[in-house]
């Protein structure tokens, strides 16, 4: 049990640190006024959501600070990125729950209104779809991530179940601890590759 202990602690403080990263990169971003940029950073931030881990939710505010902002000034293209980043990005921490429901539901409201408003305004283009972002209007962003959310579940524990092989059977003897060579290049392979899954998976969801 003490392994495990230690095992998620470090999933924690690496989901923690990642998520701090990314937040004050963004928070730099913002000052600056280079929206977009600090859009892609608030929205790695909350990729690395963790229970009692404060970034993603401070990341949220500061993304839906954006979407007001830019709705104020008529900018509906980039309301819409903002609030579908917190809309996707706490579907792609969905596992046995979905966390900050609230925030979610918040979003939709702001989604729908958003695009209808955007409907409208282009009834007379070339655009009959009322395709927004490249994404079709009444498509759920969650659809859109599914796999990589899969993909992102894998690789998690995959992972923590990997680091945990190695450190029991790596070993020749648990008495006179031993490294076999063999184990531990096929453990530590495999603590790699579900490392890598777990990281694309936070990157692309």
């Amino acid at each position: 049990m003490s392994i495990v202990a230690v095992g998620l602690v470090m999933v924690w403080a690496r989901a923690f640190y990642g998520s701090m990263q990314a937040y004050r990169h963004g928070e730099i971003h913002l000052k600056a006024h280079r929206h977009v940029k600090a859009i892609t950073f608030f929205d790695r931030s909350l990729h690395w959501f963790a229970p009692f881990n404060p970034y993603p939710l401070r990341s949220a505010q500061r993304l839906w600070e954006i979407g007001r902002q830019a709705e104020e000034n008529g900018d509906i293209h980039l309301a819409l990125i903002a609030f579908r980043t917190i809309r996707r990005g706490f579907w792609a921490a969905t596992s046995f729950y979905t966390p900050a429901k609230a925030w979610i539901q918040r979003c939709d409201v702001r989604i729908s209104e958003l695009t209808r408003l955007d409907q409208a305004n282009r009834a007379s283009s070339d655009n009959p779809g009322g395709s927004v972002n490249g994404m079709s209007a009444g498509k759920k962003a969650e659809d859109v991530s599914t796999f990589w959310s899969i993909i992102l579940e894998i690789g998690f524990l995959g992972w923590i179940a990997a680091a945990i092989g190695f450190i029991i059977f790596a070993f020749k003897d648990h008495r006179e601890p031993r490294l076999s060579i063999l184990k531990a290049i096929a453990w530590a392979g495999m603590t790699l590759t579900f490392f890598v899954l777990w990281v694309v998976g936070m990157m692309k969801v």
